[in-house]
């Protein structure tokens, strides 16, 4: 802006002027500085000659000797205005500052002087005098309240008041700039970006100021959407929900209202929870409450853990009994939903477990199920399991029988429930895969104590009898002696390495005595966490020496957690916990640490954090979920060692 006031025709005739005194001079030999007495014209001639070479400061020279005892007209004051701009280039803009003012006060009257005024204001504005620059941008606002730099003062002023602090101030003076312009340029573009810059950055303070002068332009849903998360994420609802309605009244814009609606929606989710409020469904009554009661003493334990401590979000449990039964266990969820708990812990069995899954996803609520059922987190992205599953157990069990222990060839003795055959199949295909073969599988009744007949049938030894020593018919054979009173006892032909028994401790306990009567003896028994309990090597340890089965919690691990878990268990209930205990003492940290760490306000929330949580170390292990919503876990194996289980090498 500075330096642009000579006409066309003057600056020709200066620089012809110029270029004769500037030769003449050479033809003298003069190099020293022009003296004081020298003509006035050819001085600023020369001064303007050694400028346009870039000679700065011997023009400034000739200026100021060209000033000495100048009559004060528009001469006088554009060699002023010569002067400032070296300085200027000079990067001097304290001194530039001094000769602009020098002009605006000794020559008042001059057309020009609005360019001197504007650009006194942009000098400080540079120096970091912005309070006075703003002051004499008002200034010049008021002396030329139409004139095309309107706009670039405006600018000025919303930068001084940026620095300064003032953002509200800032982003009227920007928005008021940007309204005078028309098509793209990259200086509007800019103009722009600070705006947005401002809107982005802002505390709601200066948001709702800037709301008031942004109303009717493109910025206002863009102010109001930041306000609106800001609340959000503050927790403040209903400022939230102000902002949102505010958005969507202040624009057409299908994009920005479509936004207002999420946000609206948000707020009816998280109103739709109690923070920290989680349901349990647990059978408490009926045929299975003493398994209720064992999951419920872990998660009391795991509430009580820590709960004190600095930065733990608080915490409540409401628990509902389900009896056992799939009726009232979907009662029971409807009632968890209508307090609205933020997720579901539970229930136990697999045909509750299924029925309340489904309505679970139907409502939206997380559920955290400690049930083996087959496939039910493929009911949704809302159903969870914390629990080994058998398809990891049986993994990991046959990983260890094929690729570590080398057996090849494998019996399955199993009971005729759905548990039974689920691990029957799962076991057989796995196994298939790694190169192994079932070579004998029996099924037995549910409730059957002896199973004579399905062990002589796995070992051969109705065969070995009916081709060996009696015909079937019970008849000696030809040649026998006559006096042929007993029969020689079979061998039994035991054509695998390895038996597996997919069944509880309690028909396990009764099952191996009768093979070692059979003399099936010397093939490796293996066999699925329904095993572990202490009873079993308490009733059947002589018969079980060398049986491996799968477990996911083992109370006499070294590791410092599990140690205190099982002592706080042991000195509250005068017992050892089980796996159960342990898995729900595990599932309610993991939410506390979750709630505590995570930003959680919504029952979404939480299912979008239980599937990316990572990190965390339970007694059970370490516990992460996967896409599916299924723990991924690996079972620890156990091996009977005389009265004590020790852990198998992995």
């Amino acid at each position: 802006m500075i330096g642009r006031c000579f006409s066309t025709k003057q600056a020709a005739f200066a620089l012809a002027a110029g270029a004769a005194f500037f030769v003449a001079a050479c033809q003298l030999g003069i190099h020293r500085p022009v003296p004081v007495n020298t003509d006035r014209v050819g001085l600023l001639i020369l001064g303007k000659a050694y400028d346009r070479q870039g000679q700065t400061k011997k023009a400034l020279e000739a200026y100021r000797a060209f000033l000495k005892d100048a009559p004060k007209n528009e001469k006088t004051a554009r060699v002023l205005r010569r002067m400032a701009d070296i300085y200027l280039k000079l990067n001097q803009p304290a001194k530039a500052l001094t000769v602009l003012e020098a002009i605006c006060e000794d020559y008042p009257g001059l057309p020009w002087l609005v360019g001197v005024r504007y650009d006194k204001a942009v000098i400080l504005s540079r120096i970091g005098e912005h309070k006075r620059s703003a002051g004499e941008a008002v200034l010049w606002l008021k002396r030329y309240s139409h004139h095309p730099l309107k706009r670039d003062v405006y600018i000025l002023i919303g930068d001084d008041c940026h620095a300064m602090g003032d953002k509200a101030e800032a982003f009227h003076w920007w928005l008021m700039a940007k309204t005078l312009w028309e098509g793209p340029s990259e200086e509007r573009a800019a103009l722009h970006r600070k705006l947005e810059g401002l809107i982005a950055t802002s505390r709601p303070v200066f948001l709702r100021q800037y709301a008031r002068d942004a109303e009717g332009t493109p910025y206002a849903p863009e102010i109001y959407d930041r306000l609106a998360r800001i609340y959000l994420e503050a927790g403040d609802l209903e400022s939230a929900e102000e902002a949102a309605e505010a958005l969507i009244r202040s624009t057409t814009d299908h994009a920005w209202v479509s936004k207002g609606n999420t946000v609206l929606n948000r707020l009816k989710e998280e109103r739709a929870v109690r923070q920290g409020v989680i349901g349990v469904l647990l059978p408490l009554s009926g045929p299975f409450a003493l398994y209720g009661q064992e999951v419920l003493k872990g998660l009391q334990l795991g509430m009580d853990r820590g709960a004190d401590l600095p930065g733990r979000v608080g915490m409540a449990l409401v628990i509902r009994n389900t009896q056992g039964d799939p009726e009232a266990a979907l009662a029971a969820f409807e009632d968890l939903n209508r307090h609205r708990v933020m997720a579901v812990i539970g229930p136990l069995s697999s045909t509750a477990a299924g029925v309340v899954a489904r309505k679970a996803q139907e409502t939206g609520v997380p559920l955290i199920a400690l049930s083996q059922r087959e496939g039910i987190v493929e009911e949704g992205d809302m159903i969870f399991r914390n629990l080994l599953t058998p398809a990891q157990e049986i993994e990991g069990l046959l990983d260890a029988a094929v690729n570590r222990m080398g057996l090849r060839r494998f019996g399955i003795l199993y009971p005729d429930n759905p548990y039974g055959l689920y691990c029957m199949n799962l076991f057989w295909d796995k196994l298939e895969q790694l190169g192994g073969t079932v070579t004998a599988v029996e099924s037995y009744e549910v409730d059957q104590t002896d199973f004579a007949e399905e062990i002589r049938n796995m070992a051969g030894l109705d065969e070995a009898l009916n081709s060996g020593s009696l015909k079937q018919n019970g008849e000696p054979p030809q040649g026998a002696d006559k006096d042929f009173q007993e029969i020689e006892k079979p061998e039994p032909i035991i054509n695998f390495e390895a038996l597996f028994i997919p069944d509880a401790f309690q028909r396990i306990v009764m099952i191996v005595p009768q093979l070692v009567f059979h003399d099936v003896r010397g093939v490796q028994l293996l066999g699925t966490s329904a095993w572990q309990s202490p009873q079993l090597i308490e009733m059947a340890k002589d018969y079980l020496q060398g049986a491996v089965f799968c477990s996911g919690f083992v109370p006499d691990a070294r590791d410092a957690d599990v140690q205190a878990f099982v002592q706080t268990y042991r000195k509250n209930f005068k017992a050892d916990p089980d796996l159960l205990a342990a898995n729900a003492y595990d599932t309610i940290r993991l939410l506390r640490r979750i709630l505590t760490e995570k930003t959680v306000r919504t029952r979404g929330d939480l299912a979008n954090a239980l599937r990316e949580f990572r990190g965390f170390k339970g007694v059970c292990g370490n516990i992460a979920f996967n896409g599916r919503g299924e723990a991924e876990r690996k079972p620890v194996l156990l091996k009977i060692s005389g009265n004590h289980l020790s852990v198998l090498p992995q």
